[in-house]
């Protein structure tokens, strides 16, 4: 908008310098003509300037309006497609005349010869006759003698007695007991860490242990023994305990 003001004051101004130099240019030879009777005084007069003001032409709605274009139906003809009337002719027979040969009769001779009759010659003995004699044996009758069985008498001896001879041995000395002793093992990459110490006067022991759980705590065992007393333990832990999160999923899903 600031462009086109610009340019059409612009247009005005030019217009209004060409008409100012006209009207200077006739006033000039009007003067030239006038100057030898009397003097004409002039008065210059500014132009006016026109203030255009543009306005925003209106904007122009083009109405279509849409037609529905007509159908164009297009109308096939059908034609009945004609048939080929085909005639048959039926082929003419083809005799084809064999002329058959009697085959030539083939004869052929045999000779027979009688075969030479074969006497096979037999002798018949009379088979001996085989008499054969049995002798009867009259069977022997044995005699069993039925003997009393004889009675063993067993005589009961009583046994002797065996005597053990135990040998008997002197106690060795009676030791008084003493040791003292401590590990520890310290595995960052398995996270065994662990120790202990323990030591012993006589009847009494004294000693302390002391382990990483897994759940990040320290567990501490001071214990004693005594002949008198018996075992005493005493647990203690430090730290704060942190299980890890398959742990805990495993632990929900148990319960």
């Amino acid at each position: 908008m600031e462009i086109i003001r610009v340019v059409l004051l612009l247009a005005v101004v030019g217009v209004a310098s060409a008409q100012y130099k006209q009207q200077s240019h006739g006033h000039a030879q009007s003067y030239v003509s006038v100057n030898q009777l009397s003097s004409v005084k002039h008065e210059y007069k500014q132009p006016e300037y026109i203030k255009h003001e543009y306005k925003q032409p209106e904007p122009v709605y083009i109405k279509h309006e849409y037609k529905q274009p007509e159908p164009v139906y297009i109308k096939h003809e059908y034609k009945q497609p004609e048939y080929i009337k085909h005639e048959y002719k039926q082929p003419e027979p083809v005799y084809i005349k064999h002329e058959y040969k009697q085959p030539e009769p083939v004869y052929i001779k045999h000779e027979y010869k009688q075969p030479e009759p074969v006497y096979i010659k037999h002798e018949y003995k009379q088979p001996e006759p085989v008499y054969i004699k049995h002798e009867y044996k009259q069977p022997e009758y044995i005699k069993h003698e039925y003997k009393q069985p004889e009675y063993i008498k067993h005589e009961y001896k009583q046994p002797e007695p065996v005597y053990i001879k135990h040998e008997y041995k002197q106690p060795e000395p009676y030791a008084h007991p003493k040791y003292a002793f401590k590990y520890g093992v310290h595995d960052s990459h398995t996270g065994d860490v662990k120790d202990q110490a323990e030591e012993r006067d006589g009847d009494v022991v004294k000693g302390e242990y002391s382990l990483l759980q897994p759940d990040g705590r320290k567990r501490v065992v001071h214990y004693s023994a005594s002949k008198h007393g018996g075992f005493n333990a005493v647990v203690s832990y430090s730290g704060h305990a942190s299980h890890p999160e398959g742990y805990k999923k495993a632990e929900s899903s148990h319960y």
